[in-house]
């Protein structure tokens, strides 16, 4: 069989566009498709030869069985001596992924909750009243004060001078917005809810598809929400909509047969939207394998997770 490839990339992968030369009898169509695989930078695939694993398990394990809009995979496979990947994906192209810098609308981002809601009531547990977040509290504690000594300067530079007192109160608070997620229910969860992972569908009509499932885990399915409306949002979108928004992904849980009541997910929204400063100051530690885009996008980025790190804090002030 004879092929052409457009090679891409991403932070984690090395991503082939492949067009086969021949059609397909039935339908006369030649489907380009999507060879992902370990990065060959040495850093990058010691870096993220977990998330390869769980990629994979993800495509043949979990996607056959939840309704969420995910590429077709034909292939999987992981090597666990070499942490070498291989996923053979359907190409999704002319529909696109989102954009950080230019933000995501409001109907598209509820379109994105709408799938998330599907997916966490797949696998939803209800609260328990002993459960306690995994891993242990001295070794978090030291992880965050590295993240926090090599963050605050990129940080200070690129959002403003409070970043250091942010990040100060993000340390005290971390094993408390922790505890309080870890106590409340559980689901599947995507773990890395950006708009560059949807893919948007040409067609209004259809659904947007879930990309970068390398992340995924059981734990607080409000962390996907949080984390995706602060990414794919401009602050003043997020403030003006957030709500309306959350209402309708609480209201689409139900009509999975998951419930989640209303106040409790409010507040766990507002402790998984103070977590993702958290994202921002931890993220810091990969800008030695950052690509071009992540670099270009990061500025906007940490800004709206202050914002919204700000506007949390503000309100568990209140109460």
């Amino acid at each position: 069989m004879e092929f052409r490839s457009l090679a891409t990339s991403s932070l984690t992968s090395e991503i082939v566009r492949v067009v086969p030369r021949f059609q397909d009898e039935t339908t006369g169509v030649t489907p380009a498709l999507l060879w992902k695989r370990s990065s060959d930078d040495d850093r990058r695939r010691e870096t993220f030869q977990g998330s390869y694993a769980t990629e994979v398990a993800f495509y043949r394990e979990i996607a056959p069985g939840v309704d969420v809009s995910v590429p077709r995979c034909f292939a999987a496979a992981h090597e666990q001596q070499t942490g070498a990947h291989v996923l053979l994906l359907e190409d999704l192209t002319p529909d696109t992924a989102g954009d950080f810098v230019r933000s995501v609308p409001p109907d598209h981002a509820e379109a994105v909750l709408r799938e998330f809601a599907r997916l966490h009531a797949s696998r939803w547990t209800d609260p328990a009243p002993l459960r306690r977040p995994a891993g242990d509290c001295a070794s978090m504690n030291s992880f965050v004060e590295q993240c926090v000594l090599l963050s605050t300067p990129y940080l200070t530079e690129h959002v403003d001078q409070h970043a250091a007192e942010r990040t100060g109160r993000y340390a005290n608070e971390v094993a408390r917005l922790r505890s309080a997620l870890a106590a409340g229910p559980q689901a599947l969860i995507h773990g890395d809810a950006h708009p560059a992972n949807v893919i948007f569908a040409s067609s209004a009509a259809a659904r947007p598809s879930l990309v970068d499932w390398q992340c995924s885990r059981v734990d607080a399915p409000l962390r996907d929400v949080a984390q995706f409306l602060m990414l794919a949002l401009t602050v003043e979108d997020r403030r003006r909509y957030e709500q309306e928004l959350l209402t309708g992904y609480l209201q689409d849980l139900q009509t999975n047969g998951a419930h989640y009541d209303a106040a409790a997910a409010a507040g766990d929204y507002r402790s998984a939207l103070m977590l993702q400063w958290g994202w921002a100051v931890a993220f810091l530690r990969h800008e030695p394998i950052w690509d071009r885009d992540t670099g270009s996008a990061m500025p906007t980025l940490v800004k709206r997770a202050a914002a919204a790190f700000d506007d949390a804090s503000a309100e568990l002030d209140r109460a």
